[in-house]
């Protein structure tokens, strides 16, 4: 359609009869202005003439501050993520010549290969369900970490990227093409591609190739999916995948994948009302009471902590810029294979590790602090205890009846993912999208932000409300419906193969 205006959080009148008016033809050509000038400053690269006057410089680093992941740390590599660095290295040595003979790698690739190994049929099936299952050899080495040689060729398996490419209704290319002429959602990916990881080597320069792709991979995905379109934490997920897949288009389906594919389904994470999302948010504090029910009273009964305030990172960026990078690329490799219990489970997992240190923490800026900016870079545990924690979570889980069943109908695609040339967004879809968007923007400035006292509310409303946070309702979830308890009953694994669920 070409709307791109935003939605002020700032002043709740404004946003609701902006939310009420439809656009004027003034405002739509203007916003088709915005959208060609912002496609073609991409296009130029990072050698174009002239910057914008409120374009910041490119962040400047030294080759001695780049770790063994990309990422710079302006006061020298911490002495964590060199051990990190240590124990990964040493593990990939001794771990690459097991899965080489387990997977026999093929000289095939590409969409013209059955498979990228030789073997993947013997350790990966389909059950008549449509199950992914897994030897338990494949299975007990994933969590032992799938070494960085193979990590990307073992994704794209576990992703069905080939599949995806076949049953796809439209090449990725004219999706593209469209999406950069129509997305209303350009605007707002170019802000959070800005933004997106460029503490690392990959995305540090503006308008760079790799922004570029990402850019392109965000704009086409918007116009795919028109249930979601673009949502903030899009650009993360997208920047991570493109730090391990070959090229552009591999990236798009393997953010279509995860978004679609019954294993991941995180479409349901991002879609207005966010069903899925509160369907984490309460089979996590079902674990809670369960299983670390002191824990559960101390954080979100004495501190009143809403449980929003933490976990609505965790779950739609699976524990990406949560954890030491070291960890979230392990979890990463779990999530692939077995999908949404990994998310759940990895919370509850959190939670168990770090009990007693939650314990004794004794305010609620205390723990927010402590989750949103000492995890992220002291998690305190290697990963191989963190991955030995997540599956015992997850056995718990499953005798409990609390992992995560099948995606309901309210959190899958609704709308075919096609396009018809000239065709354009309807205004009831641009307006749902920048619902949604404000939603997720409001729910993520409220993640992690320490409540103010009366002052400084006072001050933050007198500094136009920037730092005020959304008021929650009494159960700490922002709005929307809260979806039923998801408890079915897993299925049990064989001897021989685990199905995904149990895995």
């Amino acid at each position: 359609h070409g709307w791109l205006r935003t939605v002020s959080l700032n002043s709740p009148v404004a946003a609701a009869h902006q939310m009420a008016s439809s656009p004027t033809a003034a405002e739509l050509a203007a916003a088709d202005a915005e959208r060609r000038e912002i496609v073609a400053r991409y296009d130029a690269g990072p050698n174009r003439t002239g910057r914008e006057q409120d374009e910041a410089p490119d962040p400047e680093y030294s080759p001695n501050q780049l770790d063994h992941f990309g990422f710079y740390h302006r006061s020298g590599i911490p002495a964590e993520v060199l051990a990190a660095e240590d124990r990964i290295k040493q593990a990939d040595g001794k771990r690459e010549a097991k899965w080489r003979k387990m997977l026999a790698p093929s000289n095939q690739a590409g969409a013209g290969a059955a498979s990228r190994f030789s073997r993947w049929h013997k350790v990966c099936s389909k059950n008549a369900a449509g199950e992914l299952t897994f030897s338990l050899k494949f299975a007990r080495r994933v969590y032992k970490g799938i070494p960085e040689k193979y990590r990307y060729p073992v994704w794209y398996e576990l992703l069905c990227i080939d599949d995806a490419r076949k049953q796809s209704p439209v090449a990725y290319s004219e999706v593209l093409q469209f999406a950069r002429l129509r997305s209303p959602d350009v605007r707002q990916i170019d802000l959070d591609v800005n933004r997106t990881y460029r503490n690392t080597d990959f995305y540090r320069v503006r308008y760079n190739p790799r922004q570029k792709v990402l850019f392109n991979v965000l704009v086409a995905y918007s116009m795919y999916n028109i249930d979601v379109g673009y949502c903030q934490g899009m650009s993360q997920l997208a920047a991570f995948l493109l730090l391990y897949f070959n090229d552009e288009e591999e990236t798009f389906f393997a953010l279509s994948q995860l978004f679609t594919d019954k294993r991941h389904a995180m479409h349901g994470l991002f879609i207005p009302s966010f069903p899925k999302l509160y369907r984490y948010i309460e089979l996590y504090q079902q674990c809670l009471k369960k299983f670390l029910s002191r824990v559960d009273k101390h954080v979100h009964v004495k501190h009143a902590v809403p449980v929003t305030a933490y976990t609505v990172k965790w779950f739609m960026q699976v524990f990406l810029d949560c954890v030491p990078f070291s960890l979230a690329i392990r979890i990463w490799d779990v999530f692939m294979a077995i999908g949404e219990p990994a998310v759940v489970g990895m919370a509850f997992n959190l939670m168990r590790l770090h009990s007693r240190r939650i314990l004794r923490l004794r305010s609620d800026e205390d723990l927010l602090h402590y989750f949103g900016q000492v995890l992220p870079s002291d998690y305190s545990f290697s990963e191989d205890e963190v991955l030995d924690g997540l599956r015992d979570c997850l056995a718990d889980m499953r005798a409990a009846s609390l992992l995560p069943g099948l995606s309901r109908e309210a959190e899958l695609p609704r709308t075919p993912f096609s396009f018809e040339p000239g065709h354009r967004l309807d205004d009831s879809v641009v307006e749902q999208r920048r619902a949604s968007q404000n939603n997720v923007e409001s729910m993520m400035r409220r993640s992690l932000q320490r409540r103010l006292s009366p002052s400084a509310v006072a001050a933050a409303s007198a500094n136009g409300g920037n730092d005020l946070v959304v008021s929650t309702g009494s159960n700490g979830v922002a709005t929307g419906d809260q979806s039923e308890t998801a408890s079915a009953q897993q299925p049990v694994a064989t001897d021989s193969t685990v199905v995904v669920t149990a895995f």
